[in-house]
């Protein structure tokens, strides 16, 4: 669609503005969202996960009765009730960074699990016992020794938790319950155009 000499390939919106555009803005705020909300989640999921398979004992009972009490709400509805609760007063800055914690909150159980199980093979090998013998202490051998030999792991993990953060930001936001004007997300755009007399105009149409 051509109009005063601007093509708009997606067409444009109510007010005029040009769909195209909207959804590489929306896709910049979506991917944010997705990778500091997966970030978090990774924070959280390594440390906990380690700190369970390194020291065993109580710690690895008290933090994995907690990582499977998490679990085993249903996320989707979780994540409802919580996005729920976000004041309807914020600006949406704050919106954002509540939204990206909520997500991160409730995604870090599984790699908190799957790396305690490779600590719990890692602690028992060869090179771990030798620098207990040598007297490196704990911090040391988590973050020399231990974190490294999981780092390739982690990066799969997040690739794969990144499209899923998007996905649920994606549903709330089209629920209305998640990021809200001035800051455009997919999910949003899809709000705005479920009732087809918001999408002025449409290429073709």
């Amino acid at each position: 669609m051509e109009e005063g000499g601007a093509i708009h390939l997606l067409g444009t919106d109510k007010l005029g503005r040009d769909l195209l555009g909207k959804a590489a803005e929306a896709g910049r705020i979506s991917l944010t969202m997705g990778l500091f909300g997966t970030l978090i989640s990774i924070f959280l999921g390594s440390i906990l996960g380690i700190a369970s398979g390194y020291y065993g004992g109580w710690i690895d009972n008290a933090l994995q009765r907690f990582t499977e009490f998490v679990a085993a709400f249903p996320t989707l509805p979780l994540w409802m009730a919580l996005a729920a609760l976000v004041p309807k007063t914020a600006d949406s800055f704050s919106v954002f960074i509540i939204m990206a914690c909520i997500f991160a909150l409730l995604t870090w159980t599984t790699l908190a699990r799957e790396v305690r199980g490779k600590v719990l093979y890692l602690r028992e090998t060869d090179f771990i016992l030798a620098a207990k013998e040598m007297g490196a202490s704990d911090a040391r051998i988590i973050f020399r020794h231990l974190f490294p030999n999981m780092l390739s792991h982690i990066i799969v993990v997040l690739t794969l938790t990144v499209p899923g953060v998007i996905l649920a930001e994606s549903f709330l936001s089209f629920l209305g319950i998640g990021i809200t004007e001035p800051l455009i997300s997919w999910g949003l755009m899809m709000r705005n155009t479920q009732d087809i007399q918001r999408w002025a105009r449409i290429p073709g149409y």
